[in-house]
């Protein structure tokens, strides 16, 4: 299997975890191997990555004690959870066409009004799960369309077992997931409550480096917001030419992904459009997600105003 900047990206994150200790060598392992497919090639992979045999003893034991984690709030002051029974939404799965056949997402958009501007929701590599969902509500109810895509959709589609999603990302090539997410594009364009030639994209996490492969590759879209994802494959595929209006966020503390910062900010600026960075000087990797020990509340709170209004600026 050909390890593309997304898989290369994952395997980093796995063992970053694994050296600062929130994560056991079986885990490592077991998450490495669903990405390369391949046990020679996963363990090739770590020793590259500082986790070879004699990185062992930095491993966490059964009774080492995890990194305190700041409980996630029964409310996420990143945008109140919004329940399906919501009076002032309609959400539902749907499927729509795609180059290999049938895809899966979510979509959910105000009941009333409209047309609005779409946005697109790619989501983390847990797969399409509850958090996820809930996000593209909070879009609803801030007057969106939001279509939270299912990137395991050509493995038959998400389920609540995390682990057996990630494998089902990794079973498809960077190329295929962009395809599927043009679809998801193309699918948002032709909803007649859909706003013409109002189309957003966001993403976190892996979904972020997505949203960054979105924005170089679809002419559809005209402003996109990364969370905290790599761009280095949208770098090499047409980030600099990208007219979408691009707001970047990024933790200052996941120095592996806020180190690309110059890159992405060389490719924007030759790109000529409007871009800004915003980098959470005191927050992590995945400091959105309002279900993880890695929430930051003030970071996500102000980043979801900042993105809500980046949105309704160069959707308008």
């Amino acid at each position: 299997m050909r390890l593309d900047e997304h898989k290369l990206y994952l395997l980093g994150e796995f063992a970053e975890d694994y050296l600062e200790h929130r994560m056991s060598r079986r885990d490592l392992m077991r998450r490495a191997l669903l990405v390369t497919g391949s046990i020679p090639l996963a363990a090739t992979s770590l020793f590259a990555l500082g986790c070879g045999d004699s990185d062992s003893e930095a491993a966490p034991t059964a009774t080492t004690a995890p990194p305190t984690a700041t409980p996630a709030p029964t409310t996420a002051a990143s945008g109140a959870r919004v329940p399906e029974t919501d009076a002032a939404i309609t959400a539902e799965a749907v499927t729509y066409r795609g180059a290999a056949g049938e895809l899966k997402g979510y979509l959910a958009r105000p009941r009333a009004g409209g047309p609005s501007a779409g946005v697109l929701v790619i989501h983390e590599n847990r797969g399409l799960v509850e958090h996820t969902r809930d996000v593209a509500r909070r879009y609803a109810k801030e007057g969106f369309v939001a279509l939270a895509v299912d990137m395991a959709s050509r493995g038959g589609g998400s389920t609540e077992d995390t682990q057996r999603n990630l494998g089902l990302l990794n079973q498809v090539m960077a190329e295929d997931h962009v395809k599927d997410l043009q679809s998801g594009v193309d699918f948002l364009k032709a909803q007649s409550f859909v706003k013409t030639g109002a189309l957003g994209v966001t993403g976190f996490c892996y979904g972020g480096g997505f949203t960054f492969d979105v924005i170089a590759g679809s002419a559809d879209i005209k402003a996109g917001v990364p969370y905290y994802g790599t761009a280095a494959r949208a770098i090499s595929n047409g980030l600099n030419r990208t007219k979408a209006a691009v707001l970047v966020m990024y933790g200052g503390t996941d120095t592996r992904i806020t180190g690309e910062r110059a890159q992405v900010e060389a490719a924007l600026k030759a790109a000529g459009g409007t871009y800004e960075i915003k980098v959470y000087e005191q927050a992590g990797h995945a400091f959105f997600n309002d279900t993880g020990g890695s929430y930051n509340e003030a970071a996500a709170k102000d980043a979801w105003t900042m993105t809500l209004g980046w949105f309704r600026k160069y959707l308008a």
